[in-house]
């Protein structure tokens, strides 16, 4: 009688476990599908755009990428000084700021951050095409940005890692974003991920939301000789897929269009600064500060 009035209650205590695991899985996948259906259609547009042709072009400012292994070949120590030190000023500066996403950041906090990232930009080479170089290739960690969610790593309420993965031979691209993820970069066997799969090529200086009908989109400065591609891309967005705990819940794909611009504003080994834009001006930019990552990305299966 003992044993089986056990046996009864472990069955009732892993029956009850069963259901409140199931309980919890359906609030997870509910609030999943509140966060594709309320945040990523109004996100979406706002980190997109449908490009039009147009005759307006991006008028392209002074390099401002450098490859700090190019520094060191030429033996200019003070630059590789300056670097390293820009570096950690800018790492010190963002410690506290929860990659960007603190309510507790200041606008002065965010204001010297940009400051200092600018700092970094404006020790460049003139001739160095980042958008060019192989340093580009493979996964980047999001340590600081100015974006929105969910570009900033963050889902709704949920905050996890914001990815980027670079594949320079099959010209593709993807924004990651794991929560509740292991691994070196955080995004192994996460239980919520979502991936934007992207394609890209070099920006021809057109702006993407131009207007052939608009005179004001003709740009009185615009210089033909500028190699835009040099330092920028255009990417088109190709689909998004939201997943729990690896298994593809959501698949959105986007209207052939759908794009935007990518500038490399500083590179080397192991970090990078990409302004990435609605349209190719500078006015709609957010900023992004990266880390070279350590595993290619977990991805969509």
């Amino acid at each position: 009688m003992t044993r089986r009035f056990a046996t009864s209650s472990n069955a009732a205590a892993v029956s009850r476990s069963i259901r409140q695991l199931s309980a919890i899985f359906v609030v997870i996948v509910f609030t999943a599908a509140a966060v594709v259906i309320i945040i990523f259609p109004s996100e979406a547009a706002a980190f997109t755009t449908t490009s039009s042709s147009s005759c307006h072009r991006f008028v392209s400012s002074n390099c401002i990428s450098l490859t700090a292994s190019s520094a060191v070949a030429s033996n200019n120590n003070e630059l590789t000084a300056a670097i390293n030190k820009a570096k950690h000023q800018i790492n010190q500066a963002i410690s506290n700021t929860d990659k960007g996403r603190s309510t507790n950041l200041s606008p002065s906090q965010r204001s010297r951050i940009t400051s200092q990232l600018s700092h970094l930009e404006s020790l460049c080479p003139p001739k160095f095409e980042p958008a060019r170089s192989p340093l580009m290739d493979g996964p980047w960690i999001v340590l600081y940005t100015d974006a929105p969610p969910p570009s900033n790593g963050q889902l709704g309420p949920l905050k996890g890692v914001a990815k980027q993965v670079i594949d320079l031979k099959k010209g593709t691209y993807k924004n990651e974003l794991y929560v509740g993820g292991s691994g070196v970069d955080q995004d192994q066997n996460a239980w919520v991920s979502a991936v934007l799969e992207a394609t890209w090529k070099e920006w021809d200086g057109v702006y993407l939301d131009a207007n052939d009908d608009d005179s004001s989109n003709i740009d009185s400065d615009n210089d033909s000789t500028i190699d835009h591609g040099a330092t920028t891309w255009r990417v088109d967005f190709v689909s998004l897929t939201l997943s729990i705990f690896q298994v593809p819940i959501f698949t959105q794909t986007f209207q052939e269009g759908t794009a935007r611009t990518w500038k490399m504003t500083y590179l080397d080994d192991d970090t990078r600064i990409v302004r990435a834009g609605k349209t190719g001006r500078g006015e709609d930019d957010w900023i992004f500060y990266m880390r070279r990552g350590g595993s290619g990305g977990a991805g969509i299966v």
